[in-house]
């Protein structure tokens, strides 16, 4: 399929309804002006068919229709960075991403409404990565496939083998921590650390939060190492050996951070 074939679909649009996927917000926008539709089809055009495939939900559900009234197509958006439509290869990666997330804000949905390189998430996780990756940081944002022993996290984990145990796991879950976190909608790349941190032993995970320099931020990050999705082989194994205040303060950041507890960890959780 072609890099203008949802463009094509997209001539015959007379009106779209957005919806956040998180916050279930909607509107309506009138696309019967033939103006008013080209403004949101540029915003719409897609550069390339990488192959790769978000694993997150998206954050914003666009559903067109016809001048009658007939449903169209459905196109999700990602991150600012790329659509979920019907490309067999995957997601179809926006030509100007940041033009969308502007026409997103001019409508009233303001979530996205930074430009994609200013969001102050990104900002805030691109400086908080531990000194010795900072010339990875172009590599590590833009990179959508990442896995355990994809190219761009080996490399991490070399540049800090030279660190000691107890520094490069605090480093790394202040690093997790500054991410937005939210299991539903994260961008993929807030992975790596977890992806980096997943073969470490949890003997030094409990050493570095036991460390004077831990606070908060770590204990959430723990909260998601340990509890969230499972970049952990043995995440019940390591819940269950961590000492009785610790489970209580991984639990409350958890909390705190409105993560949902899955229910195998209830009890390890709750009989510290």
């Amino acid at each position: 399929m072609s890099l203008t074939a949802l463009d094509d679909v997209l001539r015959d649009a007379a009106s779209v309804r957005i919806s956040e996927i998180e916050w279930y917000g909607e509107i309506v926008v009138d696309l019967s002006r033939a103006e008013d539709r080209d403004r949101l089809r540029a915003a719409m055009r897609i550069g390339s068919l990488p192959g790769y495939v978000c694993a997150c939900r998206g954050q914003f559900r666009f559903e067109f229709f016809d001048v009658r009234g007939e449903p169209l197509t459905e196109v999700v958006a990602h991150h600012g960075v790329s659509l979920n439509w019907q490309w067999d290869s995957g997601h179809g990666e926006l030509a100007d991403g940041a033009e969308l997330l502007r026409w997103l804000g001019e409508h009233g949905l303001p979530y996205l409404s930074n430009s994609n390189s200013e969001r102050p998430e990104r900002l805030a996780w691109i400086a908080a990565m531990p000194p010795a990756l900072e010339e990875m940081a172009g590599d590590l944002v833009g990179h959508w496939a990442m896995a355990d022993d994809s190219s761009h996290v080996i490399e991490a984990r070399k540049r800090l083998q030279g660190l000691d145990s107890v520094t490069r796991v605090l480093q790394l879950l202040a690093w997790s921590a500054a991410g937005v976190g939210k299991p539903s909608m994260y961008p993929p790349y807030e992975d790596v650390p977890g992806l980096i941190l997943r073969e470490t032993p949890i003997a030094e995970i409990i050493a570095a939060l036991e460390d004077p320099r831990a606070g908060e931020r770590h204990d959430a990050a723990a909260a998601r190492l340990l509890l969230v999705g499972s970049s952990r082989i043995k995440q019940r194994l390591d819940v269950a050996r961590l000492p009785g205040p610790l489970r209580v303060r991984v639990r409350e950041a958890a909390v705190a951070r409105g993560y949902e507890l899955p229910k195998w960890s209830e009890r390890l959780l709750l009989n510290a």
